[in-house]
């Protein structure tokens, strides 16, 4: 679980216009500094996913796998897309910390 000062807030949602974004084949990544304060939050839609189950494995696994990269300073906000829930965990990572890497380290 994220701490409360690394997840956004439903007031943190509404400062999300001008975010950057990009992509990779499971997910949609929007990425920026935060005008107020910041966190991470993770979007699995049921068009994406159908069962609840796997949607709460899916949100728990890629919590896991961005809390390195979570900063108070920043906004980072991950959707998956269809297929995300088919992937084991190390592929999860491999995909994600490729992705966040290339994004975050600029």
């Amino acid at each position: 679980m994220l701490p409360k000062t690394l997840r956004l807030s439903r007031q943190g949602f509404e400062s999300i216009r001008g975010l950057r974004r990009t992509t990779s084949p499971h997910f949609s990544i929007s990425y920026g500094p935060a005008p107020k304060t910041g966190g991470s939050a993770i979007i699995v839609p049921k068009k994406a996913v159908k069962g609840a189950v796997t949607r709460h494995l899916l949100k728990r696994r890629v919590r896991a796998i961005i809390l390195p990269w979570s900063r108070e300073d920043q906004i980072l906000i991950i959707s998956a897309r269809g297929g995300a829930a088919d992937l084991s965990y190390s592929e999860l990572e491999n995909e994600l910390s490729t992705a966040l890497t290339a994004i975050l380290s600029k």
